[in-house]
């Protein structure tokens, strides 16, 4: 069993500081890299490009196609798969916020807000 860092990203989220984030945590807790995000993501031939990037390197990366990607989704995929050592989002707010409720207490993980810090704008 591989140890993980799971990167979730929503279509608001900003992928530069996340994969940064993400890549270096993985880099950092010697796992692999698994990113997971809706299909339809604007962004999806940049999360593809990125990750070939990556796996050229020394951190090894794999895609999980998401569709509707939701917090309930993504704290269940992280309950239910083994070797997931840890949750990076962007702002976790944003992801209790749509449905009404924060999922993220029943992360059995550490979650890792990579857009809170000051001075960085925030995700939507």
């Amino acid at each position: 069993m591989s140890r993980r860092v799971l990167l979730a990203l929503r279509p608001v989220s900003p992928v530069e500081r996340l994969f940064a984030a993400g890549a270096a945590l993985a880099r950092r807790m010697d796992a692999d890299l698994e990113v997971i995000a809706d299909p339809d993501h604007p962004r999806w031939e940049d999360i593809v490009t990125r990750l070939t990037q990556l796996s050229r390197g020394e951190v090894s990366c794999r895609l999980t196609p998401m569709p509707g990607i939701d917090i309930r989704q993504v704290v269940d995929y992280a309950r239910s798969h083994e070797g997931i050592v840890s949750v990076v989002v962007g702002r976790p707010g944003a992801w209790a916020t749509e449905n009404g409720t924060d999922h993220w207490a029943r992360l059995e993980c550490p979650l890792v807000a990579a857009s809170d810090s000051p001075g960085q704008p925030h995700e939507a």
